[in-house]
């Protein structure tokens, strides 16, 4: 969103020609209900991204400084909302990450080919699939749509079984807005008793013992000790659908003899899902819990839905560009497994099992069935989705980019012959020419805020079933990780290493444009030692809106929902004094504005273990009290 001021001068910054108060309201409207402003992010899971609006503008600005034809670099690629945005304005773009998830989500998402073929291809899928939808009929013929279980855990300090409630309010009894009553789960017996919501206690259908409503949920139900080991999961509730007036309408209900609730995993012989889960920072979660192999994760049924799916795929006489937009709607549902997706309570709804950037730690779980007809995260709705992404990128582009997908590092000549180079690998080696880009657009890993290899960990086991050649290597990953023996220092020096490969590809004149937050002094220090050590200096600041404080994981905390965006050029022989170009008014404003100026200070100097004594020195100039980074 350019400014209406006059043109660039020769010195201005392009962050002074965006209106940031009017893009924040842009901003706030995107996040929330992205799918709807910007349907690409349901192309595939990826974390941290950030707002199209956003790296719109910047594009926007951009454009009109150095003219349509320009190209824009993203080393650090990841949801590809850079990339997407610079499709949808015919810019060339360069799209490069170390993983092959995201990188082959982002070629895949950017594929053109006819929605009406998507469309009727999706028909045919789920149509030769259909009858894995009987595992889910109830004896009298009903469909059920989820099944809710509890696990069951044995207390070593008593010897007694107990139901892990995390709550004993489990669910609302319907999502109407007008609902007063509510399920509750006995930790003694495992029932599930209705009950009027509010209530302070609640005498079990089950066992008949009167249970307190706020009773500890990490604890015995019988000792009240906190010595527990998960031995199973029984089945408490299931959502059944059912027809009222001809619609479909989904009632939950307690368990009923003859239901299909077995909970049968699959981890069986013969399975491609017996990979075991490796020990890391977030896998531990994983193996905290029970799990040792990626198919103790899913059902038997849901994974044998996902595999006949690929298999489906993988044989089609569809073209390539259509059968891996199947695929990668095929391989989004895997993200709903039944032992790790988390049921929400008042909205009725499953949640993803690494919806909060984290796997889930859940003990009442929740099995969506993938082929049902409602429901988050179904194969329905992934391959809706599908069309939808392909569909907002027909209408956004005014002729289909050619996109082409390369392996980095490669010996030979640089390729010239696409609009958008997707390459997999370490950015520290790029597949753009030298002065190729006229922008560097990015946003680099936020420390050790997101494990990202470890999250895509369970995208790779599944994008192996449908490429048994697929290579990574996570040790290459700029992220400190303990379990990997890296740290604040390897990080920094990963990224000076990115960083100074992509100033190769700089154009005289061109401009690094990166977004950043972080609540941890040594990431910013790390930022700066990058920045400098690569060659750069800063030239301009802002913030704007990046996160919605509404989601789940950001709720009831101190979260920091605000970016710096920081624009940089390859250092001169005379520094720049970085301009602000925003008025910080808020807490988290002038914390951001401090830290930028600090980290400006220090790059451009190359003072950069003077970050935290700058950072509280400019925070006291803008009468802030409170340090939101430590």
């Amino acid at each position: 969103m350019p400014s209406s001021t006059s043109a660039f001068s020769a010195n201005s910054s392009l962050l002074s020609r965006i209106n940031w108060g009017r893009l924040g309201t842009q901003v706030a409207a995107e996040l929330r209900n992205r799918e709807i402003h910007a349907p690409a992010v349901s192309a595939y899971r990826w974390w941290a991204r950030r707002p199209h609006s956003v790296m719109g503008a910047l594009l926007d600005v951009a454009m009109e400084r150095y003219g349509d034809d320009l190209t824009v670099s993203d080393p650090f690629s990841g949801g590809g909302t850079v990339t997407f945005e610079a499709a949808r304005r015919g810019i060339r773009a360069y799209a490069q990450d170390i993983y092959p998830w995201p990188a082959r989500g982002l070629a895949t998402a950017l594929q053109v080919c006819q929605p009406e073929a998507l469309r009727a291809a999706a028909a045919g899928l789920l149509a030769a699939l259909d009858h894995h939808r009987t595992q889910y009929r109830t004896p009298e013929g009903a469909e059920l749509s989820h099944v809710l279980r509890v696990r069951v855990s044995g207390c070593k300090a008593c010897s007694c079984t107990t139901h892990e409630y995390p709550h004993a309010m489990v669910s609302l009894a319907s999502r109407g807005l007008a609902e007063r009553r509510a399920f509750y789960g006995c930790s003694l017996c495992g029932t599930v008793s209705e009950r009027a919501k509010g209530i302070e206690s609640f005498r079990c259908d089950g066992c008949g013992r009167r249970r307190p409503v706020k009773a500890r949920a990490e604890t015995c139900g019988h000792c009240d000790l906190p010595h527990l080991q998960g031995i199973g999961w029984k089945a408490v509730l299931v959502q059944e659908l059912v027809v009222e007036k001809g619609r479909l309408r989904a009632v939950l209900r307690p368990v009923r003899s003859g239901d299909p609730v077995a909970a049968e995993d699959a981890a069986y012989a013969g399975s491609p899902l017996l990979e075991p889960i490796l020990m890391g920072k977030e896998t531990k979660r994983l193996i905290d819990n029970g799990f040792a192999r990626w198919g103790q994760l899913y059902t038997k049924r849901q994974a044998t839905v996902l595999l006949e799916a690929l298999d489906h795929v993988r044989e089609s006489a569809h073209t390539l560009a259509l059968k891996d937009r199947l695929a990668f709607g095929v391989l989004g549902a895997a993200e709903m497994p039944a032992f790790l997706s988390r049921w929400d309570r008042v909205n009725l709804k499953a949640f993803e099992g690494m919806a909060n950037h984290r796997y889930t730690q859940t003990t009442f779980a929740v099995e969506t069935n993938l082929l049902s007809p409602v429901g988050r995260g179904t194969l329905v709705r992934r391959l809706a989705s599908s069309e939808s992404t392909l569909r907002w990128l027909i209408e956004s582009c005014e002729t289909p980019p050619k996109v082409v997908s390369v392996a980095a590092g490669r010996r030979g000549r640089k390729r010239t012959d696409w609009d958008i180079l997707v390459a997999v690998g370490s950015s520290a080696k790029q597949e753009l020419r030298d002065g190729a880009a006229t922008v560097i657009l990015t946003d680099p890993p936020y420390f050790d805020d997101v494990q990202y290899g470890e999250l895509a960990r369970l995208f790779h086991t599944w994008l192996k079933v449908y490429d048994p050649g697929l290579t990574y290597d996570e040790r290459q990953e700029a992220v400190p990780n303990a379990g990997r023996g890296t740290t604040s220092a390897d990080y920094e020096r990963m990224i000076a290493a990115c960083f100074a490969e992509s100033r190769r590809t700089l154009r005289p004149g061109g401009a690094l444009v990166l977004t950043y937050h972080n609540k941890h002094i040594s990431a910013w220090r790390a930022l700066a030692g990058a920045l400098h050590k690569a060659g750069f200096e800063v030239r301009a600041l802002a913030v704007v809106q990046a996160e919605n404080g509404a989601d789940h994981c950001k709720r009831s905390v101190e979260a920091m929902l605000h970016d710096l965006v920081i624009e940089c050029m390859p250092r001169t022989s005379r520094p720049q004094v970085p301009t602000l170009e925003f008025q910080p008014r808020s807490v988290p404003d002038r914390n951001l504005a401090a830290v930028g100026l600090a980290l400006a200070e220090c790059v451009n100097t190359g003072r950069v273990d003077d970050l935290r004594p700058l950072y509280r020195e400019k925070l006291e100039h803008y009468r802030c009290g409170k340090r939101l980074i430590e």
